[in-house]
């Protein structure tokens, strides 16, 4: 019989990778090739599409959107990202001090239908291996915003990194569950 197995008696199954859910679709304005760990979080605002882009364009911002327990101690930025752009960032994460520098890899203004713009950067040295975030952007049909936050990475510590992507995710989730909470506070409070 193709397919059975006759040491557990049953077909086999695929399993997705680690890290992984079936049906993930990379995007391929991300990595080159899928990379295990993903984190993705969305809001809609009640607010101009192109003022919560250029909001975002601006890392001074950074600290206004932050979760209390990632304090951004030091920030070396233009004062607007544009592709190549480079930030040097020392913060403190939930009280143990990072170092971060971050190259913006593609700033895409809003075109197409529905319209969309994006902001990506990736770490060239921070804590994590690596560390690709893209901020996407796009007009919904009643004029308010989609913002998507999607990170892609590898956790620090090699494999032994593996077994803190529950803790990791969760960090990040919370993290991103603030800033969009400080956004929609920004902006929806006028």
């Amino acid at each position: 019989m193709p397919g059975f197995s006759p040491r557990t008696g049953r077909k086999p199954t695929r399993k997705p990778s680690l890290g992984q859910a079936e049906g993930f679709e990379q995007n391929p304005r991300m990595s080159q090739k899928p990379l295990p760990f993903v984190v993705e979080r969305a809001i809609n605002l009640k607010a101009d599409p192109k003022k919560v882009f250029e909001f975002h364009l601006h890392p001074k911002n950074l600290s206004r959107v932050n979760p209390p327990g990632l304090r951004i101690l030091s920030l070396k930025a233009p004062e607007t990202v544009q592709e190549g752009s480079r930030l040097h960032l020392k913060v403190s994460s939930w009280g143990i001090p990072q170092d971060w520098e971050v190259v913006i890899r593609e700033v895409r203004d809003f075109a197409g239908t529905p319209a969309k713009a994006s902001i990506l950067d990736e770490a060239v040295r921070g804590p994590f291996p690596f560390w690709r975030h893209l901020h996407e952007f796009w007009q919904a049909p009643d004029g308010s915003t989609g913002l998507v936050d999607r990170v892609e990475f590898l956790p620090p510590g090699g494999p032994a990194g593996v077994l803190f992507i529950p803790l990791i995710r969760q960090m990040l989730q919370t993290m991103f569950q603030k800033r969009h909470e400080a956004t929609r506070r920004i902006f929806e409070s006028h």
